[in-house]
């Protein structure tokens, strides 16, 4: 994400470093997890604190790739062989994708197209390659039917409402999602997404009223309540990324079919 924002910044360079002072980090200090507990979630040098979203990322991608080498490779001269090792490059490349993506849409409220599009490209290659349990055809019959889809109630409900109710990369996301699933899947990709979805609503919502709002009212000693009938506080208040739950769903459904 930061390496799209500003436009000097790749995965190649500048090397690691902290994210609020800039200074490099020393070897030392880049190993996963343990760094981090070490330097008690601190730089060396400015000693500013460092989000948790770092180690969490480095731990959950070091569980996902021991969890599938585990499940998918077997023996170790499986990797020996060119099959064996492209076989785990799927599962792989599907998780770093959506683990992204979820983080940047929770944490930005979008979902950035290079991601997206990558997803789906990757997925395209990988049926053609063989490399998914979905043939190409229904791929591709997939990725045009969750886009139309989607992309159809967005305009319905913009013409109904007069505004959006779904982020414009949520169809793109529901279209890349479809070529890995194919396209008997796509009515349970979107119903399994706004089922996830709706949990997170529910979450938000009791979040924002029984924990956020009981203590402004301590803190500001008012008892004004969020009105729910402005719909800007509908809109903005308790918005929910959509992106998680489609990228949880994919991930499920994907599983149940490897």
């Amino acid at each position: 994400f930061s390496a799209d924002c500003e436009k000097h910044i790749s995965l190649a360079w500048p090397p690691s470093h902290c994210p609020l002072c800039r200074s490099r980090i020393k070897f030392y200090d880049n190993i996963p997890v343990v760094s981090w507990l070490v330097l008690r979630g601190k730089c060396r040098i400015c000693r500013r604190r460092i989000p948790a979203v770092y180690p969490l990322t480095e731990a959950v991608t070091g569980l996902w790739f021991a969890g599938v080498y585990l499940c998918l490779a077997g023996p170790v001269n499986t990797l020996l062989t060119f099959s064996g090792a492209a076989g785990l490059l799927p599962p792989l490349t599907l998780f770093c994708l959506l683990y992204c993506i979820t983080v940047i849409d929770f944490r930005h409220y979008l979902i950035p197209d290079v991601l997206s599009l990558g997803l789906l490209w990757a997925g395209m290659v990988f049926s053609v390659s063989d490399l998914l349990p979905v043939a190409p055809f229904q791929s591709v019959a997939g990725c045009v039917l969750a886009y139309a889809l989607i992309r159809g109630v967005q305009l319905g409900y913009h013409a109904v409402r007069g505004y959006e109710g779904l982020g414009g990369g949520d169809a793109k996301l529901f279209a890349a999602a479809a070529v890995w699933v194919g396209v008997a899947q796509v009515p349970w990709l979107i119903l399994f997404s706004a089922v996830v979805g709706g949990v997170l609503y529910v979450i938000r919502r009791f979040y924002q009223r029984c924990i956020l709002v009981p203590s402004g009212r301590q803190e500001a000693g008012t008892e004004r309540e969020a009105d729910d009938t402005d719909p800007d506080i509908s809109r903005h208040e308790f918005y929910i990324p959509f992106g998680p739950a489609i990228a949880l769903a994919t991930l499920v459904l994907y599983l149940t079919r490897i």
